[in-house]
């Protein structure tokens, strides 16, 4: 099998895994996306040859950023990582500076992190996101004075995430994963093996704490797939009685289970499953 189109290959399927509903659209005619989607389909099942790679048009696809309805959109040539992927952004509610600017910083990210020929889109999405959440977070807080309270106003509320990892293996980390938890005043459970699963819940502040020190961590690949938030009052002092994950534990922290079907059932008895199923793609019989 060519090495290059093994390779876009293997990070497809990774990227396909990671972004869920419509967050990873391809970019073609109705028979492209066919071709494509059954050269992914095989090469998963390890059926895929030299000849099926050398028939499928060059992929082409694109990302979406969960900000201003953005893309990041992804052309991968033939000889990808080997040479640089065409990679810009888009978006129908920025100005044209701004899109200069923004696909001005891709430019010069794609060619620092293909510069050994590495393939590097999620690299890159990771980073753009970063930049536009940051750049747009400028515009709001030049625009409204009163922002300067949302820390204090995100501090004042429940969060509860889904983190999907490519695999969970190391016992270093599945230590950390449990201290961490106790530490930041967290409830939830983990699985390890592939993929991992973390899924944790308690103050906002707390819960993006976590995701940073998990972040800072190496994988594969790690992603939050699912989040959701719940106001809490200011005299609301013992919120832990509000944590769904809590299930009757008296102390925060994270429990590891073993299977996919225990993650299942603790979520639905939860009252969570509908959050669980998304998340992973599921369809509900």
């Amino acid at each position: 099998m060519d090495s290059s189109r093994q390779l876009q290959c293997e990070e497809l399927s990774l990227l396909i895994a990671m972004f869920v509903d419509n967050e990873f659209q391809w970019i073609g005619d109705e028979n492209q996306i066919e071709s494509w989607k059954s050269i992914i389909d095989n090469f998963n099942l390890n059926q895929t040859t030299i000849r099926n790679l050398e028939e499928i048009p060059q992929f082409r696809f694109r990302l979406s950023l969960d900000i201003n309805n953005s893309w990041l959109n992804v052309f991968l040539p033939l000889r990808y990582p080997k040479v640089q992927p065409e990679c810009y952004f888009s978006s129908d509610n920025v100005n044209k500076q701004t899109w200069t600017e923004i696909n001005f910083e891709i430019e010069m990210k794609v060619k620092e992190l293909n510069a050994n020929g590495e393939c590097c889109i999620f690299e890159l999405y990771q980073h753009t996101k970063s930049y536009l959440t940051e750049k747009f977070s400028q515009y709001t807080l030049s625009d409204y004075d009163d922002n300067k309270n949302e820390k204090e106003k995100a501090s004042l509320q429940l969060s509860r995430i889904l983190i999907w990892t490519h695999h969970l293996l190391s016992l270093e980390k599945r230590k950390n994963i449990c201290q961490w938890a106790e530490e930041l005043g967290l409830w939830g459970f983990s699985k390890p093996g592939y993929p991992g699963i973390i899924i944790v819940e308690g103050l906002n502040d707390r819960v993006h704490e976590y995701i940073s020190r998990l972040k800072s961590l190496r994988w594969q690949a790690i992603t939050v797939r699912s989040e959701q938030t719940e106001p809490l009052d200011l005299k609301e002092q013992h919120y832990g009685e509000r944590v769904k994950l809590r299930l009757g534990r008296s102390n925060p922290g994270v429990t590891e289970l073993e299977t996919m079907s225990e993650i299942s059932s603790k979520m639905k008895k939860a009252d969570l499953e509908e959050m669980f199923m998304s998340a992973m793609k599921i369809n509900k019989k």
